[in-house]
């Protein structure tokens, strides 16, 4: 009779130590695990951080196509092709003088 006790008392905790263990084990993994919360808040930081990235690259785009479309054949801007020579290339006429800065 002793073993039965001993069989039923275990019994008894048995199922209620399973599910808390169960229910601790699934919420460890919704706050930490690698789909959970935490790394759910980092993962939207990385986006905001790309989105800004996105816009940035975007306006750089941007700006590279204006200047193709001044240096292409039918829009072709002769002062801008100066600038460039110029600023580029280090380009002076035979009457100025180069001063480099640092």
């Amino acid at each position: 009779m002793h073993i039965q006790a001993i069989t039923q008392k275990i019994s008894g905790y048995l199922l209620p130590v399973l599910l808390g263990g169960g229910i601790l084990y699934f919420s460890y993994h919704a706050l930490a695990g690698n789909q959970g919360l935490a790394a759910w808040t980092q993962l939207q930081t990385e986006e905001e951080a790309l989105k800004a990235e996105l816009v940035e690259l975007k306006a750089q785009r941007d700006a590279l196509d204006q200047s193709l479309s001044r240096l292409r054949d039918g829009t072709l801007d002769l002062d801008y092709v100066e600038e460039i020579a110029r600023t580029k290339l280090s380009y002076v006429r035979g009457d100025e003088v180069l001063v480099a800065t640092p």
